[in-house]
């Protein structure tokens, strides 16, 4: 069958599909299935990837100046266009929009809960959805069991446990079913680790911030992070990887610094998966859902993480894994100093260990068990 699915326009800037929807894309073309997501943009456009077609919907810029309702009714014209056997919507703008236009073609619907939103809506108040999926996290709270072998397996029993029991829990509600999201194990892995790429740096350490260049990505935290170190001796490199409105603001102040700039756009799974793998450290400093997978993407590619308390993605870390902190510089930096303390096979081994917990497979499998239950 052929699937479309509709990332949030209510969300800026646009930075293309996530990783989890590309992944869940690869997913669905491993069985057989084809895969189509529908963007939001400036311009309007088509494009080929690895997990399937892309289509741009003018959403930015003078099309936003029209309003919101012209926005919705693009999309819909673009599923016109499409002919899809089956829909994701993952956003509240053009969700009742496409609900309607959905059950007036006898189109089967899935609509995901944006993870951002906290109240999500109940099945009954959306018109043409079969199923209401939620695929945040499922909240767990942050642990840090000694780093023995015996509480390392206790700690990922015990996050499988979770994920699975929200699962199983609600599978057959008719409001809401739980999907965590997670990590692709297979495609974020400690393998991705490449010795030239990090060995080019000539650094101590190489810090990573994966983050949208927003206000509320907070990627100046990180850049203020490496100025501290750099001014106490410390050989280090920052990679920034994301877009966003203040990649020029950004350039211009970090010029004499050792940071280098990263399009997340431009790269594939593989290639990000490398970029993390081979950094020795995560700063997470995106807030909520985003925080959370930017974490697991860290962890399941074997590189620890340092997050913030504003992100407070919720994981059990396995110790030496990674630490969550206030967002102040000076806890940052001793959190820094704590990881890059540990032996890096240990610290890589309980990163990796954190992640496999999350393991996005099984999500895939529930959304495609769903479109299957769907099926006129």
């Amino acid at each position: 069958m052929h699937i479309a699915h509709v990332t949030s326009f209510f969300t800026a800037p646009p930075l293309g599909p996530s990783s989890a929807v590309r992944s869940r894309g690869l997913a669905y073309r491993a069985a057989g299935h084809e895969f189509t997501v529908i963007v939001p943009g400036k311009e309007a456009s088509v494009a080929w990837a690895e997990y399937g077609t892309v289509i741009t919907v003018p959403a930015r810029g003078r099309s936003l100046s029209r309003g919101f309702v012209p926005i919705a009714k693009a999309i819909r014209h673009a599923l016109e266009k499409l002919v899809p056997d089956h829909i994701e919507v993952a956003d509240r703008l053009s969700a009742r929009e496409i609900g309607s236009w959905a059950q007036q073609n006898r189109i089967p619907a899935i609509y995901i809960v944006d993870p951002s939103n906290n109240a999500a809506p109940s099945i009954h108040d959306l018109v043409g959805y079969g199923r209401v999926v939620s695929v945040a996290p499922i909240a767990q709270g942050l642990v840090h069991p000694e780093n023995t072998p015996d509480s390392v397996q206790d700690a990922g029993d015990s996050a499988r446990a979770a994920n699975a029991a929200a699962v199983s829990a609600t599978a057959s509600d008719d409001e809401l079913t739980h999907s965590p999201a997670g990590v692709n194990l297979e495609v974020f892995s400690p393998l991705r680790h490449n010795s030239t790429l990090r060995d080019s740096s000539d650094a101590d350490m190489v810090l990573l911030c994966a983050t949208p260049l927003t206000a509320a990505g907070i990627p100046a935290l990180a850049v203020d992070v490496v100025k501290r170190l750099v001014a106490a001796g410390e050989n280090v490199h920052l990679v920034i990887l994301g877009d966003g409105p203040l990649l020029g603001r950004l350039e211009r102040s970090t010029i004499e610094l050792p940071v280098q700039f990263l399009s997340a756009r431009d790269l594939e799974l593989a290639e990000r998966a490398e970029v993390f793998a081979t950094a020795d450290i995560t700063l997470v400093t995106v807030g909520s859902h985003d925080g959370h997978a930017v974490a697991l993407e860290s962890l399941a590619s074997g590189t620890p993480v340092v997050a913030t308390s504003a992100c407070s993605p919720s994981l059990l870390f396995v110790d030496g894994g990674g630490l969550s902190v206030e967002p102040d510089l000076t806890h940052i930096e001793h959190a820094l100093r704590i990881i890059q303390g540990e032996p890096v096979e240990n610290r890589r081994n309980a990163a990796r260990a954190t992640a496999l917990a999350y393991d996005s497979a099984e999500s895939e499998r529930t959304l495609l068990a769903l479109h299957e239950s769907l099926r006129n």
